[in-house]
């Protein structure tokens, strides 16, 4: 697929991998359609592109909210006529233990990260059979194919992610419709400050758990641009699963291969992680 005025939506494109999809896209000559719940992010995004002489049509959205996604996708066929790739990118992040999770916690993580890409696929997949065609990439995360302990609500949606991609991919190749699912790795990205971390340690904060996590993920140098061109590279593929980063494809390999050790590992983290919290813990 060339890229050249093709029509590319892209939520979640404030910032992040989400912008540097976007990029990477509009490099290759492509009219962008970008949604993000920052709207301030999104405007300066906007303002960069355009000024680099990208058409760009912008609306701030949350993704959570099916009527606010599907007057989106209203406005982009108006202003278009037609969408030929669809990224559901907008994510967040809840962290720690199970039982320190909250109510309110799940329903926000369940809304952005699984009814998002829901509601994403529900206004555009139709259209999409109607114009004959299109492709749809879907954000999930490498702990969607290998799960890592302190992260239930967050493996949990992107699970769903996958499992709703591939079920979704053979539907649609009845109609031309090509469906990719994407799992990066860990990826320096603005979802660890806006993140909700429900289990410290006693003593440790938030933002010094965010600085720590941010100082590592700087120093092994995989930013944002390389799943980018993993997702355009992707889309000219027609791939289903794309497992990105190395730790991902053996975190897989490891998970498929061998699920009973995985579990054994799986526990000793967990008691590394946790064990020393008792039942209380620290929210």
């Amino acid at each position: 697929m060339g890229f050249r005025e093709r029509k590319v939506v892209v939520t979640g494109a404030a910032s992040g991998i989400g912008k540097a999809i976007a990029v990477a896209f509009a490099r290759r000559g492509a009219d962008l359609a970008l949604a993000d719940i920052d709207a301030e992010g999104l405007e300066r995004v906007l303002k960069e592109l355009v000024n680099h002489g990208i058409k760009v049509y912008a609306q701030a959205v949350d993704v959570s909210d099916a009527s606010q996604v599907e007057d989106f996708c209203e406005n982009v066929y108006r202003e278009w006529g037609r969408v030929d790739v669809l990224v559901n990118n907008a994510g967040v992040s809840v962290g720690g233990r199970f039982q320190d999770i909250t109510l309110q916690d799940w329903e926000w993580i369940m809304g952005v990260n699984l009814r998002g890409v829901i509601n994403g696929c529900r206004s555009f997949y139709p259209r999409m059979v109607g114009q004959g065609g299109g492709h749809i990439v879907n954000v999930a995360s490498g702990l969607a194919l290998a799960p890592l302990p302190g992260s239930v609500p967050y493996c949990t949606t992107k699970y769903g992610v996958v499992g709703f991609s591939e079920t979704l991919r053979a539907e649609a190749a009845l109609h031309g419709v090509g469906v990719t699912v994407v799992c990066p790795g860990f990826i320096l990205t603005n979802i660890f400050r806006s993140s909700r971390q429900r289990t410290l340690v006693p003593g440790d904060t938030h933002e010094a758990s965010v600085a720590r996590t941010e100082s590592l993920l700087a120093r092994r140098r995989y930013d944002a641009e390389r799943v980018a061109e993993k997702v355009v590279e992707a889309v000219e593929k027609n791939r289903g699963v794309v497992p990105i980063c190395w730790e991902v494809r053996l975190g897989d390999i490891f998970h498929r291969l061998n699920r009973g050790l995985y579990a054994k590992a799986l526990a000793y983290l967990t008691r590394a992680w946790y064990g020393k919290l008792g039942d209380g813990g620290c929210a």
